[in-house]
This record gives structure tokens, C-alpha cells and sequence, in this order.
């Protein structure tokens, strides 16, 4: 008997609500296409890839601009570097002539103070032997 009970509580309260039941609130209003806010979502969607393409052909632009800076940079560089290693030789070779010179100096004045002394003890050779002529 237990689910005869269960069955009649069930049809009688099926019966109270159904009668007593309200309409539901009206809270949603009818279906309404939004077209306006998706057109401007549409719209700021293409604003933000057209910005992008620009954006992206100024990068482009820069960096073309940029490694031809860095290209030039690069070959002046290379002529420095060539110009200074040229003076650079130049500069080795001259100072070896330059120092080749001032030994070939020193040499001479070497010899020439050999002579120096020699001729002054000759002269003081002569000297003493011409005193007695002056005597």
C-alpha cells in the first residue's frame, strides 16, 4: 500500500501545482539579433589587424633600414681596419730604418771620438815636441 500512497500524494500535488502555477517571470526578453554589437566587435576586431599590418611594415621597413646602417657601419670598418694595418706595416718598416740608421750613428760617433782621441794625442805628441823650439 505504501506505493498507492506515494502514487495519490504524487497526482494530488501534480494537480495543485499545475493549477496554481503562475506564468513565469519575465525576465528574458524576446530573441533579438545583436547585430550592432557584433558589427562593432567586427570592426574593432579589423581596426586591431590593420594596426597589426602596419605595425608589422614599419618593423619590416626599420629593420631593412637598420641592416643596411649595419652593412655600412661594417664596410667602413673594413676600410679602417685594411688603412691601419697598411700604415700600420709602413710605420714597422720606417721605425726599422730609423733604427738601422741610428746604429750605423753610433758606429760613426764611435769612430769618430776613436779619432778625436788619436788625434789629440798626436797633437799633444807634437806639442811636446815642438817645445823646446819655442825654448
Amino acid at each position: 500500500m505504501g506505493s498507492a500512497a506515494a502514487l495519490l500524494q504524487v497526482s494530488e500535488r501534480a494537480g495543485r501545482t499545475s493549477a496554481a502555477a503562475p506564468p513565469p517571470p519575465e525576465t528574458w526578453s524576446a530573441y533579438a539579433k545583436k547585430s550592432e554589437e557584433s558589427a562593432g566587435v567586427i570592426a574593432m576586431m579589423d581596426l586591431l589587424i590593420s594596426d597589426l599590418d602596419k605595425e608589422m611594415t614599419e618593423a619590416e621597413t626599420e629593420e631593412k633600414d637598420s641592416q643596411a646602417d649595419y652593412d655600412k657601419t661594417i664596410a667602413g670598418a673594413k676600410d679602417k681596419r685594411m688603412t691601419d694595418s697598411k700604415a700600420l706595416t709602413s710605420k714597422a718598416a720606417e721605425k726599422a730604418d730609423l733604427e738601422s740608421d741610428l746604429q750605423a750613428a753610433k758606429g760613426d760617433s764611435a769612430s769618430t771620438a776613436k779619432a778625436l782621441m788619436a788625434t789629440d794625442k798626436y797633437l799633444s805628441q807634437l806639442h811636446a815636441e815642438c817645445d823646446w823650439l819655442i825654448q
